[in-house]
């Protein structure tokens, strides 16, 4: 049996575009589709206190957060035509979310970029950073309404096997979408070359030295990956800084999606996703899929 795509959600508007995507995928794949909700009783004894709330009519009780999942399973249901199952979790979201991944078994976690935006915790999207960077398996992070199947993907590589693993998941996931294989490569130390009296043609000798390599890499990268079987794709190569020239190249590209692996990073702060990583995953303008 396919393993199960899970979507998580907090009832946000968000959260909704990321289930119904979730859904879209499952149908595709023909794969069961999973959806839940984080409860924090503590979190909303805090709102029923802070807004005065009383007599239980506007309050969100875990007995409605119930019946909202379910009826949402319903919809999703009716309207694909997929096999759905809601879970109701308990706890803070981030670890509520993390054990129940751990013990079932999930190809996938989808989920949105923003939340309900009060306290950090009431909210998926301050969860879903957490997620992403804890997570041992594929996140989607979903920007766009689902409105259709994904029709063009920018896998962003550095010829890595964490990028060889994105690269693989993708084409398995969308063999029918139009795939753009990037790679950005520079001239390491250019800045200081010039200082230390490197002319414009040196550097741009070095640049074409560059290139070269990267182009005979792609070649490399495409064969691994089996994309030279594959339809419809094509390499490129650009210069430039790696996050700026993905970031370009998607949008120039109206891309619908933006794979790239997760790498480690070097400080406290991106101490599990990279600085390129982190920069794609707060600035492109289109859903990306994060590959550990």
């Amino acid at each position: 049996m396919t393993a199960s795509i899970v979507a998580a959600t907090d009832f946000s508007e968000s959260a909704r575009l990321a289930v119904r995507r979730a859904a879209l995928l499952a149908r595709q794949r023909q794969a069961p589709l999973v959806v839940v909700h984080a409860f924090n009783a503590g979190l909303w004894n805090i709102l029923c206190a802070e807004f005065d709330l009383l007599g239980g009519a506007a309050v969100h009780t875990e007995t409605t957060a119930r019946e909202r999942l379910a009826g949402l399973c319903d919809e999703l249901r009716a309207e694909h035509g997929i096999a759905v199952r809601g879970e109701l979790l308990t706890g803070r979201a981030t670890a509520a979310i993390s054990a129940f991944l751990r013990e079932c078994e999930a190809s996938l976690l989808v989920v949105g970029e923003h939340g309900e935006n009060w306290l950090r915790e009431a909210m998926l999207g301050g969860t879903a950073l957490k997620l992403m960077e804890s997570a041992r398996l594929p996140v989607l992070l979903v920007r766009r309404p689902a409105t259709r199947e994904y029709g063009r993907v920018v896998v962003a590589t550095d010829y890595s096997t964490t990028a060889s693993r994105a690269a693989r998941l993708v084409l398995d996931l969308l063999p029918g979408a139009q795939h753009y294989l990037l790679n950005a490569y520079s001239v390491q130390f250019e800045g200081r070359m010039r200082l230390a009296g490197a002319t414009d043609e040196d550097i741009a000798g070095f640049r074409e030295r560059e290139r070269q390599r990267a182009e005979q890499g792609m070649a490399a990268f495409a064969i691994d990956c089996d994309y030279q079987a594959a339809g419809q794709w094509a390499p490129i190569v650009a210069h430039g800084y790696p996050a700026t020239v993905v970031l370009e190249q998607a949008h120039a590209l109206q891309a619908d999606l933006l794979a790239v692996g997760k790498h480690s990073g070097g400080s406290v702060e991106a101490r599990l996703l990279g600085s390129v990583t982190q920069n794609l995953l707060y600035h492109a303008d289109c859903d990306v899929l994060l590959v550990p």
